[in-house]
């Protein structure tokens, strides 16, 4: 038989019963921190975070052209924290912390990076990488993996990061699969669309993280709005390459893919 994990991954904090795993946000890219949620996968937007970045703009990550606001960087849907900043991610330690005191079932670490290979390149960055004597790319890489070690170190929880939709370069965003492997329990990988209507892109970037990935990985799916017959498709895919299968953002949505994969295991 068959077995499959079906998780939510969701604003919400009330949690259906039925689900095998279940993703709920501690703190979201607006910057707003909510009560840590139990027997859930506590999701905590590291990097990504509008409210500080309006607060505290000397802390805004630079390309050498804009800084990552979405008022100067059309390409970005939210705002970036450089990680240069100590005074910062301390702060994302200390939730993790007083988190861990809850009957969390874990966290998971989402905008972990930069958000596009541009970025970071402000004057604290160039100075440590001068110090360092390391290119961009190995200082970026070296970045992801001390804060997910550190975070690590703070809890025994299950630990999940967020991997970019490409298989094929991630060190482009700052990230060594193999490296942070190490010290985490599972990937989480967004393969979103808003219609899902063509589909031949789904089965190749699914089959992609299927080859390289070693470690345990989720293939996350975007629920909100789309037509269900279409995200049901989609599912029929992703489950080729991985039994572990998350539907964001509509609970409703996610118990019907239950539904149709409880068949599955039958």
């Amino acid at each position: 038989m068959q077995k499959y994990n079906i998780g939510i991954y969701s604003h919400n904090a009330e949690m259906p019963e039925g689900f095998d795993i279940y993703f709920n946000y501690m703190k979201d890219v607006t910057g707003i921190i909510n009560k840590p949620v139990i027997n859930s996968h506590n999701i905590i937007s590291c990097f990504a975070d509008n409210k500080t970045a309006k607060q505290n703009p000397e802390l805004v990550a630079y390309s050498g052209k804009n800084r990552a606001l979405r008022s100067e960087d059309k390409t970005l849907y939210c705002d970036w924290i450089c990680r240069s900043h100590k005074e910062y991610y301390s702060k994302i330690f200390e939730l993790v912390k007083i988190a861990d005191k809850s009957n969390v079932a874990g966290f998971h670490l989402d905008s972990i990076t930069m958000p596009n290979p541009d970025y970071c390149v402000c004057d604290t960055c160039l100075k440590k990488m001068q110090d360092n004597n390391v290119n961009i790319n190995d200082f970026r890489i070296n970045q992801t993996i001390n804060f997910v070690k550190q975070i690590s170190e703070i809890t025994q929880k299950e630990l999940s990061v967020t991997l970019y939709p490409d298989p094929f370069y991630q060190e482009r965003y700052g990230i060594d699969i193999a490296a942070l492997a190490r010290y985490i329990d599972y990937f989480l990988i967004p393969l979103y669309d808003i219609s899902y209507q063509s589909l031949y892109w789904l089965d190749i970037l699914a089959h992609g993280f299927y080859k390289i990935l070693k470690k345990p990985f989720f293939i996350m799916l975007y629920a909100k709005d789309v037509n269900l017959e279409n995200l049901k498709k989609a599912t029929e895919i992703v489950e080729r390459y991985t039994n572990n299968i998350i539907i964001s953002y509509d609970n409703d949505k996610a118990f019907e893919i239950y539904k149709m994969l409880k068949k599955f295991r039958a």
